[in-house]
């Protein structure tokens, strides 16, 4: 459980821990927005949720 707390009271220390590789694990596992070890933080365009998401927001464009 302090491990957990640990994360949300230094994000530095989270962001740190990810490699390259954790990167592609979670876009190849469908995150929705990956974080680098940079903390350069991108939206997975291969996300299903993502696409929805923008299909949806076009569609609400359009009726404007």
């Amino acid at each position: 459980m302090k491990f957990f707390w640990s994360l949300f009271t230094s994000p530095e220390k989270l962001v740190q821990v990810m490699s390259r590789e954790d990167v592609q694990d979670d876009i190849d596992d469908g995150a929705r927005i990956v974080i680098d070890e940079d903390g350069n933080a991108r939206v997975n365009i291969h996300c299903k949720a993502v696409k929805e998401d923008f299909a949806r927001h076009v569609e609400s464009l359009k009726r404007a």
